[in-house]
This record gives C-alpha cells, structure tokens and sequence, in this order.
C-alpha cells in the first residue's frame, strides 16, 4: 500500500505543478498579446500620421503648380500655413517612432526573461526527477551529482547558449560550429 501511497503523491505533484505552469504560460501570453497590441495600434498612428503628411505635402505640390500657371514664374511660394501644420505631426512621429523602439526592447527584454524562467523550470523539473531516482536507489549519488551539474549548466549558461542560437540564427557561424560552441558550455 505504500508504494501506490508514493504514486499518488507524485501524480499530485505533478498535476500541481502542470496546473502551475499552465497558469503561467497562460498569464504570459496575454501578457506578450496586450504588448503586440500595443505595438501594433503605435504602429497604425504612424500610419495615419504619415497619411495626413503625404496630403500636406500634396497641398504644397499644388499651392506651387497653381503659382506657377498663374505667374508663369517659378519664384518661392509662401507654404508656411501647411508647414506649421506638418510640424506638430512630424515631433508626433518622432516620438511614436522612439516609443516603438522602447517598446521592442522591452518586449526582448521580457522575451529573454521569460525563456530564462523557462530554463530554470526545466531545471528544476528535472532536479525533481533525478531526486526521485536518487531516492529511488536508480541513481548513485555520483551520477545524481554529474547529472544535477550537467543540468545546472543550461541554466549557468543562459546568456551565451542563448548568444550561440542567435549567431547561428543570424547566419554567423555554421551549425557545427553552434554544435561545438553547445557542446562546450553544456559539457
């Protein structure tokens, strides 16, 4: 009866843990969706803001053809009205367009974090796993400590195992070369 006691709990666990994570994965995802919405309704006043640009600066194409048919002369034409209309838009841009790249580096920046969380997760699912196999007697306590180490390594070198998939990523090195630079951090 104990062993199915000792099952039952570790079922328990597990859901837990899976309800857990599921509530989390689902936390960050809309979290990650109000973010790109975000973005996207930015990105739309720059559009809009671009579109009533391009209609000033038809009006200036006109006020200048209409000029030039009525003198017959091509002197300068006064577009001061429109160009006063144009600059608020035009720092309005500006700022949208400095939002959006504050935004993007935000939005990395919570990516990185989050597969961060995410390695540290897998770390500690897999600590748990190999505690129980210790316990178990399937593990000695030397290849307990070799695989706890090997695990621990992802997670130690997050940064640059997560630097040698973007290079790789990029086209900057080869896949052996991700291959050996892997194999080096996680051995």
């Amino acid at each position: 009866m104990g062993m199915f006691d000792k099952i039952q709990k570790t079922a328990g666990k597990m859901g837990a843990s899976i309800s857990k994570t599921a509530g989390k994965v689902g936390s960050n995802a809309a979290v990650a969706t109000q973010e790109q919405s975000e973005l996207v309704s930015l990105r739309s006043q720059i559009n809009v803001i671009n579109q009533e640009l391009e209609a000033a600066y038809v009006q200036i194409g006109r006020k200048y053809v209409d000029y030039v048919i009525a003198s017959g002369e091509m002197p300068g034409i006064d577009v001061s009205d429109i160009l006063k209309l144009i600059d608020p838009k035009l720092t309005k841009k500006q700022d949208l367009e400095k939002r959006i790249i504050e935004l993007e580096k935000e939005i990395k920046s919570k990516d990185v974090m989050r597969e961060k969380a995410a390695a540290e997760e897998a770390f500690l699912a897999e600590k748990v796993k190999l505690d129980r196999a210790l316990g178990m007697d399937l593990l000695s306590q030397e290849e307990y400590d070799a695989k706890i180490a090997s695990a621990r390594k992802r997670v130690d070198n997050f940064e640059q195992i997560r630097r040698v998939e973007q290079q790789a990523e990029m086209g900057l090195i080869t896949a052996e070369e991700k291959a050996a630079k892997l194999r080096a951090l996680l051995e």
